[in-house]
Order: structure tokens, then C-alpha cells, then sequence
């Protein structure tokens, strides 16, 4: 089974990489969306057949977790949006909070600029929410962390350390500059966050700003405007436009609409389509040979 992604992601606010992902058959048709353990028992929809089996090709050994492929920026230490009790009002990273729930959170998992890295550790919470504006972590209300927006200073953001699928609906996790890292003459600091998504029209980059392309970001089908790579059928990802990115094999599949007068695919090709992970209507590219 291979899962498969959007590749080289970036919103209208910055760029980054993010990604979504499908699972699917031996023959690259489209079975579910998800990681690890068995999929569903799924039916496809309509233009590319049925996919009626049910798969249990386990993973590549050693292969990625892709709903923590953003943890490695996050540091060695607590976890920035996770669990509260890792940053008591007591204590550190390795207390746990004995005021039994009642008391607010003081406390809280930040990313500060340490030596040019970004660096997790227990830190006062602040009073902004989420899309409050903000000059570092210590700023931002429990969860949240401080992402440089492109002349605008910093806005506070969800982190997504240890799930990009924790993102609350119409967001999604993807590469942000730390808003303090942003320094003349230096290299911003990226962090996971959870950015807006525009829910833009596959295969259709008119509302998309100039140099994005429209692609999936999160497994439930959500789309969002995203810096495109150069991938294409069979390739390297990050992807091309109209191409989304298979992540336990780092190939790219060609999208495609499954309505059968649309000529996506080419020859010896089908449009296969059926899972959640797709706006209706749309599925990637099969061979048929």
C-alpha cells in the first residue's frame, strides 16, 4: 500500500511543506485515507471501477509516519501543543499538575529561538488566540505558537508537532517561519503550524494566487493553494501542478476528474476515484495495460 500526499505545500501566506495523503492498491487505486494497520473495506466511485478488496500490504519497513513528518522540527523535549500535563504551574517538562484540573493552564510546551534553533520547553501562557497577532510563542494562548506572516509581522498559529491532522477543520499543518527567527541577514527557523486553507477547485489554479497550484491537504479532502515542485507521473515529489505526491514511495500521481468525458489520463489510463480524500468528482490517474 503506498500513501500518497500533496507535496512542496505552501498557503497564499508563506512557503512550506505540508501534505495530505490516500492509500492505495498494488495497482495505484485509490483505497482510503489514513496510516498504518488494515483499511477499510472500501468501495470506489464512479469512473474509475470498483476497488472491492480488502488490502493489508503493510507499510515499507522503516517507513515515515506521515502524521508526524513535521515532528523532527519541533526539538527534543516536551511537546508544543500536546499534552498540558508535560507543563505544570509547578513544575517543568517532567511535573505533572496536582491543582486537579480546576486552576487554568500557566504554563504550556513553546518553541523559543535557542542558538538559531527552535527549542521546546514549559513557558508562561499568553493571552492571544489563535489569529491574535504576536512577536513570539510567549505571546500566544495555550497550543499556540507565533508564525511570521509576509509583511505582517506574526499571527498566532496552532502548533502541529505531533499530528498534522490535529489542525482544527478548514486549517491544515504546514512549514511556517518562526516569527522571532525572522531576522535580516539570517535564515528564518520553520515551524509546524496550522494555516488557513483556502478550499480551492482541483485542477483549476484561477483563484489561486500567481505561482501557486490547488492541491489536497488534509486527508478529509480539504484543498488549499500551495507552492508547486517540478514532479511529475512516476517522479520525485515535491510535484508539479495537477500532480499530488505518494509519501511512502516519493512518486508523484497525475489528479484527474473522474467524469468520463474528461480525457485527464490519457491512453492507457483510467481515472480512479472513490475516497474521502477527494473532493467529489476528482481521483488520480491508473494504467489500464
Amino acid at each position: 500500500m503506498a500513501a500518497a500526499s500533496a507535496c512542496g505545500m505552501a498557503d497564499a501566506e508563506s512557503g512550506g511543506d505540508g501534505a495530505a495523503w490516500i492509500s492505495e492498491d498494488d495497482n495505484g487505486g485509490v483505497v482510503s485515507a489514513g496510516s498504518g494497520g488494515t483499511p477499510p473495506f472500501v468501495t470506489s466511485g464512479g469512473g474509475g471501477g470498483a476497488v472491492e478488496e480488502d488490502f493489508n500490504i503493510p507499510a515499507p519497513t522503516g517507513a515515515p509516519d506521515p502524521y508526524t513528518r513535521f515532528a523532527h522540527l519541533c526539538g527534543e523535549g516536551c511537546t508544543p501543543g500536546g499534552d498540558p500535563t508535560e507543563c505544570s504551574s509547578s513544575g517543568g517538562a517532567d511535573s505533572s499538575s496536582s491543582t486537579g484540573g480546576s486552576s487554568a493552564q500557566t504554563l504550556h510546551c513553546q518553541l523559543t529561538l535557542v542558538d538559531g534553533e527552535a527549542t521546546p520547553g514549559c513557558g508562561p501562557v499568553g493571552r492571544f488566540a489563535a489569529g491574535g497577532p504576536c512577536h513570539r510563542g510567549s505571546d500566544c494562548a495555550f497550543g499556540l505558537g507565533c508564525a511570521a506572516l509576509d509583511g505582517e509581522g506574526g499571527v498566532c498559529r496552532q502548533y502541529c508537532c505531533g499530528n498534522v491532522e490535529s489542525c482544527a477543520p478548514g486549517t491544515y499543518c504546514d512549514e511556517r517561519p518562526m516569527a522571532e527567527s525572522v531576522v535580516e541577514g539570517s535564515d528564518p527557523v520553520p515551524i509546524p503550524v496550522c494555516v488557513p486553507a483556502v478550499n480551492c477547485e482541483l485542477l483549476n489554479d484561477s483563484a489561486c494566487p500567481a505561482g501557486l497550484t490547488c492541491t489536497i491537504v488534509r486527508e478529509d479532502g480539504t484543498t488549499s493553494c500551495v507552492a508547486p515542485g517540478v514532479g511529475r507521473a512516476d517522479e520525485a515529489c515535491p510535484c508539479a501542478p495537477g500532480f499530488v505526491c505518494s509519501m511512502l514511495t516519493n512518486q508523484c500521481k497525475q489528479l484527474c476528474r473522474v467524469d468520463g468525458g474528461a480525457q485527464d489520463c490519457g491512453t492507457n489510463a483510467k481515472c480512479q476515484g472513490g475516497s474521502a480524500v477527494y473532493p467529489a468528482g476528482f481521483g488520480v490517474c491508473v494504467s489500464t495495460s
